[in-house]
């Protein structure tokens, strides 16, 4: 009898499951599994019944009967809590990875990344971003020394040295992170953290003065966490992260010491012109990728292609306040490239 009861209350929830949540609508695995669940325990409990109908009494029968209902139908109400809850949850995590993926103009290939990025350790789940902000920490900063070190040989250790601090140092990454309003998506149950957060951002909306301000650590966190993220879903590739973040990060606001532009980068036209003409290519040929208006006057940003006998090269250089300039950069870093 207690077995009968057992395999009723058990059968006549999984029937009830199908007819209210769609058969057809479950995800394969899910749907396999419960189907192969259900036709079993139908086999045993009609092997059952046809046993014990000769010997159990109508009454007993009624009874159980109305018992396993009310069970099953208790079991039903608590299992469509339960998938209410995980799909609010779902929802509020799609919520989430669709704006900060528009920011950073990336789409992850495995989502739990950015959820772990974004999830700070007061939340006291499994995971938190710890972990992604020590290895994202790590790949900005190489891959920010990298790119100023690329920019020209006349920079030297010190000035590499002081580009990067300033590129990745907490003041700076908190600032990037407040702009991008990065903070509405951190899951965090610090309320004294939180409202230390929100009153930096307000800060930094309003132009205030930062200077007397405590940064919140956990803003630059999360931009190192993210960083993290992005390096681990693009399977450890530098170049890719830095084609993200090099935007993320605005490192384009970082001044660079003016004996940067040397003679070489200025006379860069008229020696890959030279070069060309020497090794019988093409001529270069110049675009303007950019002009756009900025506080201090116009940035302009161009491209070159030279046809060599390998085929096409091309460069695009960095913004500069002129068009000269502009193509003076595209053909300095093509010139470096051939090389």
């Amino acid at each position: 009898m207690v077995c009968l009861s057992v395999f009723g209350i058990a059968l006549f929830s999984t029937k009830t499951y199908f007819l209210l949540n769609y058969w057809d609508c479950l995800d394969s695995k899910r749907s396999l599994i419960i189907r192969s669940l259900y036709f079993t325990m139908e086999h045993h409990f009609t092997q059952l019944d046809d046993g014990a109908s000769a010997d159990v009494k109508p009454a007993s029968n009624f009874g159980a009967m109305v018992a396993t209902v009310l069970l099953a139908l208790l079991l039903q109400i608590f299992c469509r809590c339960c998938r209410s809850i995980y799909t609010a949850a779902a929802n509020m995590d799609r919520s989430i990875i669709a704006p900060v993926e528009k920011i950073l103009k990336y789409t992850f290939k495995d989502k739990r990344l950015l959820k772990e990025a974004l999830t700070h350790s007061s939340c006291r789940e499994d995971m938190s971003y710890e972990t992604l902000e020590f290895i994202g920490d790590a790949a900005l900063g190489l891959a920010v020394a990298t790119h100023f070190f690329c920019l020209g040989p006349r920079l030297n250790s010190h000035q590499l040295t002081q580009l990067r601090k300033k590129s990745v140092r907490n003041k700076r990454l908190a600032l990037v992170a407040a702009r991008h309003e990065l903070h509405q998506f951190v899951r965090s149950k610090d309320t004294a953290l939180n409202r230390n957060v929100r009153k930096y951002v307000q800060a930094v909306k309003q132009g205030d003065d930062l200077k007397n301000l405590a940064v919140p650590d956990i803003l630059a966190d999360i931009v190192e966490a993210l960083a993290g993220a992005v390096y681990l879903d693009l399977n450890f590739d530098l170049t890719k992260l830095w084609t993200i973040f090099k935007e993320v990060l605005m490192i384009d606001e970082i001044k660079v010491p003016k004996d940067f532009e040397s003679s070489e980068i200025i006379g860069a036209q008229n020696k890959l012109y030279g070069s060309c003409g020497k090794r019988k290519w093409g001529q270069p040929v110049y675009s303007p990728v950019k002009a756009k208006r900025c506080q201090h006057g116009m940035k302009y940003v161009y491209s070159v292609e030279v046809e060599t006998d390998d085929g096409v090269r091309r460069h695009k250089g960095d913004e500069k306040s002129t068009p000269k300039d502009a193509r003076n950069s595209a053909a300095y870093l093509l010139l470096r490239s051939l090389q």
